[in-house]
């Protein structure tokens, strides 16, 4: 069929027209992919540089909250790549906003530092009292100081502990920055009240001083022997029984114990201030006090002795040729004798027994003595022991006044250190002058020393030790009979019996 032109032109037109539609229809499309990267962290404390666990971690703005692990550390995988803001916050630190950046297919690590928040923290409570209970009395020794803590935000905490006897300054600190909330105390005083103090703290705030608490401790036991130890090279005096020993001094040099006559005062002799003198205490040492003012003085100052008058009011003491009687209170200082030119007081004894003194007399050597009598009210000397070859120990009576105990080298041994060899006890009845040795049972090569009468005359304490000068002193007793030779205690020396 033969088409027209028109209908051709129109067709055309038609073709035209729909290929416009369809290709006008069609519209070319582009999608960006999505990016992504990792953070990591970990949170620590900024003063010690430790991992902080449970800190809250926020990342803006992805919308993510996260704690960390018992390590600080925290970790988020497929975080858009884009800029956020890290918050950190934890309990008592300050919080922390840090800026990061993440970057297609990295893993951004962070670190950060929390510090602590001194306005959120509160103070430790007052530490309470446990024991001993505040006010009780009896306490030994040895006493363990307990008390309680408490923090409001259970911080660890430590402890300053103040401790000071009465009548001494509060300032007096026995343990700095303890962790625990006890504290054992020893070497306490008898019949003694302290006061002490806890002071608690933490790390944040400022110390918290607890309430002064007090306690007693118990009175000393009816500790019957008295002597002196070595320690540290220096002379001490302890007190002892069977069971139980106490230490009375524990500063300077202290030796030869002397109880009063009513066993209720210590006298002693101390270089405390360098010159010896002699020094009166009750029997656990306190209420110290110096009686003399003209020191005590002879050829060995370790060898001198003194006593207390019957009566209890004086001291009597030598220094070199003259023999001393002064007053516990350090006054009333008088002459009572006077050695022979030439010779020295060394030791003496006082009984109230017909009112005599027996003293030792010494030349320039310690092998060189003689015991006397002296009448108290005259100052006149009389001979008792004289002649006598061997070092000689200072005399004491027997509670009757009618004996004397010394100890007397047999041997006579001499030497320039002042050894003795063969030291027995001798026993002389001031009467009729005659002695007997009463050492029986003393071991070959040791000496018997320093003996005195037990408070009822029957028996004799003295020290015995090894002849070569060396070997530990020992304590003994004796009947004055010679029998029943018993060690007391190890390690003494210079006893006293009360």
């Amino acid at each position: 069929m033969k088409v027209s032109n028109m209908q051709a032109g129109i067709y055309k037109l038609l073709v035209l027209l729909a290929a416009i539609l369809f290709y006008g229809c069609v519209e070319e499309t582009f999608v960006e992919p999505k990016l992504y990267g990792n953070l990591s962290g970990v949170v620590l404390s900024a003063k010690e540089k430790q991992p902080l666990a449970n800190a809250i971690v926020r990342i803006s703005p992805s919308g993510k909250t996260l704690e960390t692990d018992a390590n600080g550390k925290f970790r988020v995988d497929s975080l858009l790549v884009d800029s956020y803001s890290v918050q950190t916050s934890l309990d008592k630190y300050r919080s922390d906003v840090t800026s990061i950046e993440i970057e297609e297919g990295k893993l951004t690590n962070i670190t950060v530092y929390l510090a602590i928040d001194n306005n959120q923290n509160k103070p430790p409570l007052k530490a309470k009292i446990i024991s001993p209970e505040n006010g009780s009395s009896g306490n030994e020794l040895k006493t363990v100081l307990k008390w309680q803590k408490s923090d409001p935000e259970n911080d660890t905490l430590r402890f300053n502990v103040f401790l000071f006897k009465e009548g001494q300054p509060a300032n007096t600190m026995v343990a700095k920055d303890i962790w625990t909330d006890s504290l054992m105390v020893s070497n306490l005083g008898y019949n003694t009240t302290y006061f002490w103090q806890v002071v608690t703290m933490d790390s944040t705030n400022a110390p918290v001083y607890g309430e002064v608490w007090s306690f007693k401790t118990r009175e000393a036991s009816n500790l019957p022997y008295f002597y002196s130890r070595k320690i540290d090279n220096n002379y001490q005096i302890f007190a002892s029984d069977s069971i139980e020993t106490i230490q009375i001094t524990k500063f300077g040099g202290n030796w030869r114990p002397t109880l009063s006559p009513n066993r209720q005062k210590l006298a002693f002799i101390s270089n405390i201030n360098t010159v010896p003198h002699i020094f009166v205490s009750d029997l656990t040492g306190k209420f110290i006090t110096k009686a003399t003012v003209v020191p005590i003085a002879g050829i060995s100052t370790i060898d001198l002795s003194f006593c207390w008058s019957p009566d209890g009011t004086e001291l009597l003491y030598p220094n070199f040729d003259k023999l001393y009687a002064v007053k516990t209170d350090g006054t009333g200082l008088r002459i009572v004798a006077q050695a022979p030119y030439g010779r020295f007081f060394a030791g003496c004894d006082w009984t109230g027994q017909g009112n005599k003194i027996v003293a030792r007399i010494t030349g320039s050597s310690v092998y060189d003595n003689e015991l006397h009598l002296i009448n108290p009210a005259t100052g006149v000397l009389s001979n008792l022991i004289s002649g006598r070859p061997g070092r000689m120990s200072n005399p004491d009576f027997s509670p009757d006044g009618k004996k004397v105990v010394f100890a007397l080298d047999l041997d006579n041994f001499q030497n320039n250190e002042g050894r003795q060899y063969n030291s027995n006890i001798q026993l002389v009845d001031i009467q009729n002058g005659v002695t007997s040795n009463i050492s029986s049972g003393k071991e070959l090569g040791t000496n018997d020393l320093e003996p005195r009468f037990s408070p009822n005359g029957a028996r004799i304490i003295f020290t015995n030790t090894s002849n070569d000068g060396y070997s530990e002193k020992s304590i003994f007793s004796i009947y004055i009979s010679g029998s029943e030779r018993t060690q007391i205690i190890k390690n003494g020396e210079m006893p006293e019996w009360r």
